[in-house]
């Protein structure tokens, strides 16, 4: 059949071709390529129907007619004129985890100003500019603007020499915001997507860009509003019963009396509970002199201080005292001889009251002297304070002995206030959290020195025992086997295939976390069957597509173990999961193939996974999970912040496919789809 290309490179000019419906799109890009004197392929797309067509589909897989046009498109370019054909790139305004909270600054350079509500950045490109090859940023304020009108060129000027700016990425302060747009996929059909309005409070709401993530938008519009209308208060989706269950920490110590790990690591956390209504005091003790931590989870937003002293009397006015006071306005650490510590943000005080418990930890260490205040999981990483006191109150901290606990200010909260007794638990532990801890699992005959004084890995025999049960059952877990020595390569074409069962489900996927997002689907693939001892079943194959990323979720206090099969993975680590949990710095670590990492109930819970490469090879891992022997629950979801970041869902942890079954499919594919 006779089609007809026309360039959008060089001189615009038009070419006939008469091919095959079965034709690659990769050949018959390379023909027009070479026809229109363009070397470098990887810099063209072909489309059709306003759609980007994947290299290796064929025309009649998009449905190509005789007399059919297409476009021959630089994508590196810019185009603003195309009628929404290919639009412009610009900062992928989809991607929550782009978006970072910057506190403002006193010392900003000139071009580094702006006012209330939506602004634009880009690179000043005039050498006589002051701002030369630094990025400016345009204030727009509480506007909606096309981004892809010819109109925005007035708006996109340097603020200092007025000269043509190309907007790549957009901020937003002290104004409720949104978008909506249509992005040009690389692999796969256009796809819309937009936001509900997001609000962003007294600091710089700014989007990251980095080269290899910016996208190509057809459509693209953003609005920042003061008090826009029909703003819905964030709420949670549907829980199932058992949530609340679920959350309710024990009112026990974490490790029972009965567990005879001693050699395991427990990585500094708190263990001993302590509740001063049910003991009757609102005192208690270390177990070692000046050194421990002390956890203190709390269901009702109610005002708190914690005192550490070396007196036993909490009045005692010639005692030593290290105190913690935490309220909505402010956490303040201070000391008795006149140290005072404070910060008002928001995401370090007080936390307003949710279905999740939130976490406040001080740990104490004499022999440095150090004292750290954080909030979320118990970890140097999270803390808000870490601070070095003068060396001549080490020997003061050295006697601190007595733990003096305050609720809403009340010296007669035993009495007063023992309605909060269900609504706080309190752990308190020996050790200090002084180093991060070791993410990588390595077998004992690997495990050296070094590991142990810089804190890299961890010997499998060091893990508790359900996550050594968990290793052991996955570390020589293979994919390509003899008698299917190509299943990687098998995957990545179903991936990408438009008739493979992969593209499919990918597809249908992609509404499964909120507001629909290809880019936030993943195929989990369970191998066994479900044995009521973790949730959803022990086993899981996962198969990360380029780019690809699960939501920043949890997993249900249990324990699991995560092997890197293929490829490699970003794993970013939140203190807590909460609607604003995009707002804190996670931990990231990338994971290469081969890599071992764990969680447990209390530490690497609120995670997210991410595969970077956008262009490459598929990752997949292997997931386990088991509940501990202590969990008497067995709460059955993972709780995962939703893709407009409005509220928490609660996901079934189901089976796309039978990992075996997915084998037989594979291998139809390789045979009837693929062979040529």
């Amino acid at each position: 059949m006779k089609i007809r290309i026309i360039t959008r490179t060089g001189l615009g000019r038009e070419y006939d071709f008469d091919v095959d419906p079965s034709i690659v799109i990769r050949e018959l890009k390379k023909r027009a390529g070479e026809k229109a004197g363009y070397s470098d392929l990887e810099k063209l797309w072909l489309v059709f129907d306003r759609e980007v067509l994947y290299d290796e589909a064929t025309l009649e897989d998009y449905d190509v007619q005789a007399d059919s046009v297409l476009e021959l498109v630089d994508h590196t370019q810019r185009y603003r004129s195309l009628g929404g054909l290919i639009g412009l790139k610009f900062v992928d305004v989809s991607d929550n985890q782009a978006l970072k909270r910057t506190a403002w600054s006193k010392t900003a350079p000139r071009w580094r100003r702006t006012r209330h509500g939506l602004s634009l950045e880009g690179l000043c490109k005039n050498k006589k500019c002051e701002a030369y090859n630094s990025t400016v940023i345009m204030p727009v304020g509480y506007k909606k603007v096309d981004m892809l009108d010819e109109s925005l060129d007035e708006i996109t000027k340097c603020p200092l020499c007025k000269g043509y700016v190309t907007a790549v990425t957009c901020g937003f302060n002290n104004c409720w915001w949104r978008y909506d747009g249509v992005q040009s996929c690389k692999d796969g059909p256009s796809k819309r997507c937009s936001s509900d309005w997001r609000e962003a409070d007294d600091a710089y709401h700014r989007f990251n860009e980095y080269q290899d993530e910016t996208v190509t938008w057809k459509k693209l519009t953003l609005e920042a509003a003061k008090t826009p209308t029909n703003v819905q208060t964030m709420q949670t989706a549907f829980r199932p019963p058992a949530v609340d269950v679920a959350a309710t920490p024990p009112k026990n110590d974490r490790y029972s009396s009965g567990n005879d790990e001693t050699e395991v690591e427990r990585f500094a956390q708190p263990d001993k509970h302590w509740c001063p209504w049910k003991s009757g005091s609102c005192s208690n003790t270390l177990e070692i002199k000046g050194q421990g931590t002390v956890e203190i989870m709390q269901r009702k937003s109610v005002p708190f201080e914690l005192q550490l002293s070396n007196k036993k009397d909490a009045y005692d006015r010639k005692a030593y005292t290290i105190k913690i006071s935490v309220n909505q306005n402010e956490v303040k650490l201070s000391t008795s001889t006149g140290q005072s510590y404070t910060s008002t943000d928001t995401m370090y005080t007080l936390q307003p009251e949710g279905e999740y418990w939130h976490r406040y930890w001080i740990s104490l260490f004499s022999t440095a002297p150090n004292v750290k205040y954080g909030i979320g999981e118990v970890r140097p990483f999270f803390s808000v304070f870490d601070i070095e006191l003068p060396e001549n109150e080490s020997q003061l901290m050295k006697e601190i002995y007595y733990l003096h606990f305050k609720v809403d200010n009340n010296d007669q909260m035993l009495t007063e206030l023992k309605n909060l007794k269900e609504d706080f638990r309190i752990f308190i532990g020996t050790s200090p959290v002084l180093h991060e801890l070791a993410l990588f699992v390595i077998p004992q005959e690997k495990y050296t020195l070094e590991h142990t004084t810089c804190h890299t890995a961890i010997s499998e025999l060091k893990l508790e025992r359900p996550l050594r049960d968990l290793y052991y059952s996955v570390i020589n877990f293979k994919l390509n086997t003899d008698e299917f020595p190509d299943l990687t390569d098998i995957i990545e074409r179903s991936i990408k295939n438009p008739k493979g069962w992969c593209y499919k489900k990918l597809k249908e996927k992609a509404e499964g976390f909120g507001k629909p997002n290809p880019k936030a689907t993943y195929l989990r693939l369970t191998v066994g069957e479900r044995k009521g001892d973790a949730p959803g079943h022990n086993f899981v194959v996962e198969v990360w597509p380029p780019g690809h990323n699960s939501p920043i979720h949890n997993h249900s206090n249990a324990y699991a173990i995560i092997r890197v099969l293929s490829g490699d993975i970003l794993v970013r680590l939140y203190p807590a999961l909460t609607l604003k949990v995009n707002q804190y710095k996670p931990i990231e670590q990338i994971c290469h193939e081969g890599k071992v990492i764990w969680m447990s109930p209390n530490l690497n819970q609120t995670h997210q996974l991410k595969h970077l490469d956008l262009y490459g090879k598929p990752c997949i891992t292997i997931q386990c999970y088991m509940y501990g022997r202590d969990d008497r629950v067995h709460y059955e979801y993972f709780d995962y912040l939703s893709n407009d970041e409005r509220s928490i869902g609660h996901f079934d942890p189901k089976s796309d496919m039978d990992f075996h079954e997915f084998k037989e499919r594979m291998r139809q594919e390789k045979q009837y789809i693929f062979q040529n």
